[in-house]
């Protein structure tokens, strides 16, 4: 019995560690290059986002429903792991279109970076 329990708890601990492990990779892959980020928000994200997030950008005003607005509290209740889903797949019935065939991992990781300096 005391052979089925101890194995029991090896296994819940290196289910806890594994858990941990992959919490602290998403963390990290959301810790992308915010100055790398900004130069691709810049050439890709601004026309509609605005210079700072707030949806205002020139097409961004007149887009229905209007372009997101990141310093909103609508935004800010969204996690990293919502908005990188949102860079890469878009946004359905919106103008939000999907970056993830155009920019890769990386790109995207420094974007969301960049995105989540906007949250003021």
């Amino acid at each position: 019995m005391s052979h089925i329990f101890r194995t029991g708890v090896l296994l819940g601990c290196v289910l806890a560690a594994a858990a941990w492990c992959s919490k602290a990779q998403v963390v990290f892959a959301a810790e992308g290059d915010a100055a790398k980020g900004k130069s691709i928000y810049q050439s890709k994200c601004v026309t509609c986002h605005g210079p700072e997030g707030k949806g205002d950008g020139p097409v961004g005003k007149a887009l229905k429903p209007p372009a997101g607005d990141f310093s909103s509290a609508e935004s800010k209740k969204r996690s990293p792991e919502e908005l990188q889903k949102i860079i890469e797949n878009g946004v359905p019935k919106t103008s939000m279109v999907a970056w993830g065939k155009q920019l890769n991992e990386t790109e995207i990781q420094d974007v969301l970076a960049y995105v989540l300096t906007l949250r003021k």
